[in-house]
């Protein structure tokens, strides 16, 4: 388990840098693209949209960002934010539902908690 571990805590790292430049892009995007209509109205709303979901975006994938590095080093918290973090992701068709299916997977295995309860 310890190598699907390694697999699960290097692809989440990759995968949520991805995420956070991807909600880069919402953010500027949107936020751009709402200048370009010169519309005040539509300057509000997608500039609100675009920060809120550039938002939600960019925590999740900071999250996984950080419990990627702390699950290389079998820190048990991180087990837990990851759990959560790949629900989310299950919603991301395909990528994300396959690697946050395989993350639960790994991370709900009972040998995966029999080695994190060892190194608490």
């Amino acid at each position: 388990m310890r190598t699907h571990i390694k697999i699960v805590g290097i692809v989440n790292l990759m995968y949520s840098a991805l995420g956070v430049l991807g909600a880069a892009g919402v953010l500027f995007g949107g936020i751009l693209g709402s200048l370009a209509t010169f519309n005040p109205i539509v300057l509000l709303l997608g500039t609100v949209t675009s920060v809120l979901v550039a938002a939600v975006m960019g925590a999740v994938s900071l999250f996984g960002l950080l419990a990627g590095f702390a699950l290389l080093n079998h820190q048990q918290w991180a087990r837990y934010v990851i759990l959560v973090v790949s629900a989310f992701r299950l919603f991301r068709w395909p990528w994300g539902t396959a690697f946050g299916g395989y993350s639960i997977w790994v991370l709900t295995h009972q040998d995966t908690r029999r080695l994190f309860e060892l190194r608490s």
